[in-house]
């Protein structure tokens, strides 16, 4: 699929708190730049910009964590960076933006099958980081060049990772491409799928409220 450049709607509704737009605006950009990072249509030397920011954070707090969706979002080419066209604040209302209609539809689907089933989402990110905790996941160094794994925790990461591309209603193409990522790394591809359920649960949440809808097609004509 070509890259296409399309126009999509946010729908809003209900009343909105500045700091509950930036939070959602925020925590779309991030989730773009994640699924751009998925795009097989990359170019070669794009995709090697990419896999240097997935490899290159140790994953041990909350550095890592903003500094990789922001650099991957900062990869994107800026013409192809989400751009508002219009506003529109009533009841319904929604937000236009210019963007890559794969990336915005990949950011749709997955809060689309988050919302779908919001409340076993947020009972399995809950289970899963009491594992994580129990498997001292956080003390793990991903920034080292040999990890001591042990077969405890590599069982774990990768059974919760796959619970987690299940929850994202992700393909397997988009898997394998976050596998190909993290070089097959269970802790890393695990601490990044946990770290992308901390920003589409807000999303998601908020689309069951009936507060937002994310848009991933293309803005009919009719609306314009």
């Amino acid at each position: 699929m070509p890259l296409v450049e399309e126009k999509i709607q946010l729908e809003l509704d209900g009343r909105w708190s500045l700091e509950e737009l930036s939070d959602v605006t925020k925590n779309y950009i991030h989730l773009y730049g994640f699924a751009y990072s998925l795009m097989p249509q990359l170019s070669s030397a794009r995709r090697a910009e990419i896999d240097y920011i997935y490899g290159k954070f140790p994953w041990k707090g909350g550095y890592s964590t903003v500094n990789f969706f922001n650099q991957l979002f900062h990869k994107i080419p800026r013409e192809r960076r989400p751009e508002v066209q219009r506003i529109q604040y009533a009841s319904p209302g929604f937000i236009e933006l210019s963007l890559l209609l794969l990336a915005a539809s990949t950011v749709a689907g997955i809060v689309k099958a988050v919302c779908s089933s919001i409340n076993a989402a947020h009972d399995t990110y809950r289970n899963i980081q009491k594992g994580a905790v129990e498997h001292k996941l956080s003390q793990i160094n991903l920034a080292k060049e040999e990890l001591d794994l042990k077969n405890r925790q590599i069982e774990f990461c990768e059974k919760s990772s796959k619970e987690l591309v299940k929850v994202f209603g992700l393909s397997p193409e988009h898997e394998s491409l976050i596998d190909q990522r993290t070089q097959n790394n269970p802790v890393m591809k695990l601490k990044i799928l946990l770290s992308v359920f901390r920003r589409v649960a807000p999303l998601a949440d908020k689309q069951a409220e009936g507060k937002l809808n994310v848009k991933g097609e293309k803005q009919e004509e009719s609306n314009q």
